[in-house]
């Protein structure tokens, strides 16, 4: 009973000491969070374009004088409800992006991306921390729905991001983002993006690990691509389900069919048609899967 108890002891005083160094850290730029939930406000709220685009352009000028300091990479932004953020599983990287709405339906994008690495100039040395931030660009106007392209921070396919699925394999460094794009009155997209970074941070999207059959949805016999993102449109009133089921360790996502047969590539009359396609992992490719059972 005496060894039990003198156990709890040992380890209640281990797990104090762990969440006294966890509280040990103070986050100096706090206080410019509490601005940028102000700012948010206005880009929702503020009745003028002019408004939006002004309390837009003060947000990116915080979040990116935020993000210059290396503790924010493990920072909790739950506060700022506009700004969706994903992140690598081991905090290696994390992508920022939010979206500002300018007419009924007509959305612009926004981002960041922020990449760390340790190193040491040598044996001796003390660790430095190498904090790489740069800015997304929407041109997904004059990308379209290309799906071979690579793109880069400077030509990016605007959107918001809302899933990060690392590679299977851990020597692969090509992860996939999915993301979804207001787009326009009528029609609502999805995006699945790949994504890789340099050891410099620098971004670097579209890069051909999806096996995808171009003939999907027909009777015709399989006939494989291999595409940078797949580019989902459909019907602006439905929602879709594209997201990674970890029962089955693939990407699962609706079949999407028009409303009737004279309606095909009228990506405004899809909606899904109660059956599920994915990708799954297979040699470094993510391979198109039909009729999924999930």
């Amino acid at each position: 009973m005496m060894m039990r108890y003198v156990c709890l002891v040992i380890f209640l005083s281990f797990f104090q000491f762990s969440f006294a160094k966890k509280k040990e850290i103070t986050f100096k730029f706090e206080y410019k969070v509490d601005t940028l939930i102000m700012l948010s406000d206005s880009l929702l709220n503020s009745p003028t374009a002019l408004g939006k685009i002004d309390a837009n352009r003060n947000y990116r000028r915080i979040l990116r004088s935020i993000l210059n300091d290396s503790l924010s990479i493990i920072y909790n932004f739950n506060r700022l409800q506009n700004l969706s953020v994903v992140s690598a599983p081991n905090n290696e990287f994390r992508i920022y992006t939010w979206t500002m709405r300018l007419g009924r339906d007509e959305y612009n994008y926004f981002g960041f991306t922020q990449y760390q690495r340790v190193r040491k100039k040598s044996f001796i040395s003390p660790k430095i921390i190498e904090n790489y931030v740069y800015a997304l660009e929407n041109k997904s106007a004059s990308i379209g729905d290309d799906e071979l392209a690579k793109l880069d921070s400077s030509n990016w396919w605007g959107c918001i991001y809302y899933n990060i699925i690392p590679s299977p394999k851990k020597s692969d460094k090509t992860f996939l983002l999915i993301g979804w794009d207001g787009f326009g009155y009528s029609s609502t997209k999805k995006i699945i993006e790949t994504v890789k970074f340099s050891n410099k941070g620098v971004v670097t999207f579209g890069h051909k690990i999806i096996r995808y059959d171009l003939t999907h949805g027909t009777k015709s016999a399989p006939k494989y691509q291999t595409k940078s993102r797949i580019i989902f449109e459909y019907n602006g009133t439905v929602s879709i389900t594209c997201n990674y089921n970890y029962n089955i360790e693939m990407i699962v996502f609706d079949h999407l069919a028009p409303s009737n047969p004279g309606l095909v590539g009228n990506y405004r009359f899809y909606t899904p048609d109660f059956t599920y396609d994915a990708l799954s992992y297979e040699k470094k490719k993510w391979v198109y899967k039909k009729d999924i059972d999930v």
